[in-house]
């Protein structure tokens, strides 16, 4: 098996979760304000992202055991983080459906705009939106779309995980 099959997965879930960045960012710069929950499925995906380069980077058709545990661990942590962005976006959706309910996420909002991570990178993480004013593409609210992109991003990883590894004796 080469290494282009070994690492095709977590290539996929990652470009997946680039592509979801970056969506964001541009729907942001057409003017929609990021709500709390926006951002913390952004950090969700930043983790799906990292996690899965972290495993291409550890994966080898040949690697030694150590290095399989490794990438194991590291695809186990992207699943972890699908699932939770997965659980925020159907908590996003939630409020999406029940428009008459608030997000109820102020304090939230007054805690994500003091971490550190917000001071140095604002442009992505500064959360200045309500949760249930979010735009629509192709016709489904985003907060759809990101639970779709996690869900796609959880089954890649973890289908990476639970794949066998390649076989070191020939």
């Amino acid at each position: 098996m080469t290494i282009r099959h070994t690492c095709a997965l977590p290539c996929v879930a990652a470009a997946t979760a680039l592509g979801a960045l970056g969506g964001a960012l541009w729907l942001q710069r057409r003017g929609f304000a990021p709500c709390p929950l926006c951002i913390l499925q952004r950090m969700a995906y930043l983790g799906v992202l990292v996690f899965a380069l972290s495993a291409i980077g550890l994966m080898r058709p040949q690697m030694q055991s150590n290095r399989q545990l490794a990438a194991r661990v590291v695809l186990g942590f992207g699943v972890l983080s699908g699932l939770a962005g997965l659980g925020l976006a159907a908590r996003h959706i939630w409020l999406v459906l029940h428009p008459g309910q608030l997000c109820g996420l102020d304090p939230l909002a007054a805690v994500i705009n003091h971490w550190a991570v917000t001071q140095w990178a604002p442009w992505m993480f500064r959360a200045d939106g309500l949760c249930a004013d979010t735009p629509s593409v192709f016709g489904l609210a985003l907060p759809f779309w990101s639970a779709a992109g996690f869900i796609l991003t959880s089954a890649l990883l973890l289908a990476a995980l639970l794949r066998r590894a390649p076989s070191s004796t020939r």
